[in-house]
């Protein structure tokens, strides 16, 4: 009699969602690799198993042809935050969409390809520089005064690399106007000669 284990005739659960993972999301070879612990070799070795224990591995290699923007829901609600916030980190974005990292990229490259979105949009890695560039362009401080509040000794030089990248950072906040009074609410500033003359 041989030694050893026999060789399983059933996916591991970890293999299973290997298997699950690759054919229902973006997620390539190395990510799945890196997520895993694995290497990419493992992955393929795992998946050529799984085709041999009568798994469909269904994933397509033309997954960009084939992608519709316009009838892709994840697309479309990247489109919806973008237009109410341009200055947040991919991170964020992924998890607002409760959606992996990975598959929040693929389709903001879709995206950003295609020409739906700008090339700075979600390209930030720094969550505190996004609050601090948001702060900034609502907020009627100076720059060295941001600056110290979110602890950058450099924020000018931060914000003129970011307006070069193409990052919209014009300030929106708005100063006091004074209402316009009614006609008989208006008072004579400088009264009229006959008045002072009394």
């Amino acid at each position: 009699m041989g030694r050893g284990r026999k060789p399983a005739k059933e996916l591991s659960y970890r293999d299973k969602k290997i298997v699950e993972r690759y054919n229902s999301t973006f997620e390539t070879m190395p990510r799945l690799a890196k997520k895993y612990g694995i290497t990419k070799q493992r992955v393929h070795e795992i998946l050529m198993r799984a085709k041999r224990f009568g798994y469909i591995i269904k994933r397509k290699n033309n997954l960009a042809r084939d992608h519709d923007i316009h009838q892709c829901e994840v697309c479309k609600n990247i489109l919806q935050i973008a237009e109410k916030d341009d200055l947040i980190i991919r991170r964020q974005l992924a998890q607002m969409l409760s959606i992996e990292d990975g598959v929040c990229h693929w389709h903001l490259n879709q995206l950003k390809a295609s020409g739906f979105l700008s090339k700075t949009f979600a390209s930030m890695r720094s969550e505190k520089l996004a609050k601090a560039l948001q702060y900034y362009r609502v907020h009627s401080l100076s720059t060295n005064a941001v600056g110290r509040k979110f602890g950058y000794k450099n924020f000018y030089s931060i914000l003129s690399y970011q307006k070069k990248k193409g990052l919209n950072l014009e300030r929106t906040f708005k100063s006091p106007i004074v209402p316009e009074l009614r006609q008989e609410e208006k008072i004579a500033i400088f009264p009229s000669s006959s008045q002072a003359e009394c």
